[in-house]
């Protein structure tokens, strides 16, 4: 196999490309697209989430030290696009998009009603890297929706996840294998 080299570039993916939702000081909501999370750590359950600390939902994230991490489905992708092309210093995203939230139960930040996966978190660090802040937050409540289980866990084809890469949105096509099945198989 032949390879080139590139400069440097942010080519981890594909990903998944969630709403971080926040409330400002009055309780009314807000949220963004962001492409950079990930899971983190086991125990505690947690999640880092990149941001540039110019966003208005960074300041509010600043203000309340919680948020939650909305997980959209491919229904929604033109909320998760309409999210991460405005402000809601600007506008609310809410009323434009028909998109609405329910108060979280352990974190002071919204859920947004509509996506099938929510996770209330809870800031334990942030550290600056450069152009974003690293958030680090501990998942204190998962929400999701009955119909995307299988077997008790939460299965991605069923909740019909929406995927980022390179400019692009995707969905999750198929499972091709199980996590830990190739390493004796193959002896």
């Amino acid at each position: 196999m032949v390879k080139i080299e590139k400069t440097q570039s942010t080519v981890v993916m594909p990903g998944p490309i969630p709403l971080i939702s926040a409330y400002d000081q009055n309780n009314k909501a807000n949220a963004m697209t962001v492409a950079w999370i990930a899971n983190i750590c086991h125990t505690p359950p947690s999640v880092v989430v990149a941001i540039r600390p110019s966003r208005y939902t960074y300041e509010l994230i600043e203000q309340k030290g919680y948020f939650v991490v909305n997980i959209p489905g491919v229904d929604n992708v033109w909320a998760t696009d309409y999210f991460g092309s405005v402000s809601g210093r600007d506008e609310d995203k809410f009323e434009k998009s028909g998109l609405t939230t329910i108060s979280g139960k352990k974190a002071d930040a919204p859920l947004i009603n509509e996506f099938p996966i929510n996770l209330e978190c809870k800031v334990t660090s942030k550290q600056n890297i450069g152009t974003h802040d690293v958030i680090i937050g501990e998942i204190l409540l998962v929400h999701c929706e009955e119909g995307i289980l299988e077997n008790g866990k939460i299965d991605p084809l069923k909740a019909d996840i929406l995927a980022y890469a390179a400019g692009h949105y995707y969905n999750l096509k198929e499972k091709v294998a199980k996590v830990g099945f190739s390493a004796k198989e193959k002896q």
